[in-house]
């Protein structure tokens, strides 16, 4: 049975979500995969908070971001791989959310552990996403620069999949 706030993708993706998916020691490992960009989170040991690690640039890398995950991840004990899957408004998992899945799992076999799966909605943007002055080089106070936008998207992606293993970890706490 599915403890209450899993969702119909997780079921579908393969997540598991009660007793099954009991905390192992080591890091959580948490990712928001995307197109372009995988955000890569994980956990201390034990610990039920979740630290943004860094993204992984998809164009730039050879094996779907197998190695650049495990390089980010050298050195630590890994317990579990949380991914994120975008649903739809009804919960379910479209095509994007078995890709997703299927990267998931593909990068945990990799690592040799676990896939969860832990739906991402509200997850991305964080309050930044408000509509920004387009014209002009006046911004309001706070407004950030297209360059700066640029240049801070893929801490975004980082981010995102850290409030993702957040969630993740609010509901199996350690």
């Amino acid at each position: 049975m599915r403890s209450e706030g899993s969702s119909r993708a997780e079921a579908e993706a393969g997540g598991e979500s009660g007793p099954e998916a009991a905390r192992s020691p080591g890091c959580v490992v948490g990712i928001d995969p995307g197109e372009r960009w995988i955000g890569v989170a994980r956990s201390a040991p034990g610990s039920n908070t979740a630290l943004a690690v860094g993204t992984i640039d998809l164009a730039a890398s050879g094996d779907g971001g197998r190695t650049e995950l495990a390089g980010m991840l050298r050195g630590l004990e890994l317990a579990q791989l949380v991914v994120g899957l975008p649903v739809r408004a009804d919960g379910a998992a479209d095509e994007q959310a078995r890709r997703f899945a299927e990267l998931g799992g593909a990068l945990a076999a990799h690592l040799g552990i676990p896939c969860r799966t832990q739906e991402e909605r509200h997850t991305s943007g964080g309050g930044e996403a408000l509509a920004r002055p387009s014209a002009g080089k006046a911004r309001r106070p706070g407004a950030r620069s297209k360059r700066r936008q640029r240049r801070e998207a893929p801490q975004e992606h980082a981010l995102a999949a850290a409030r993702i293993l957040q969630r993740w970890l609010d509901r199996h706490p350690a």
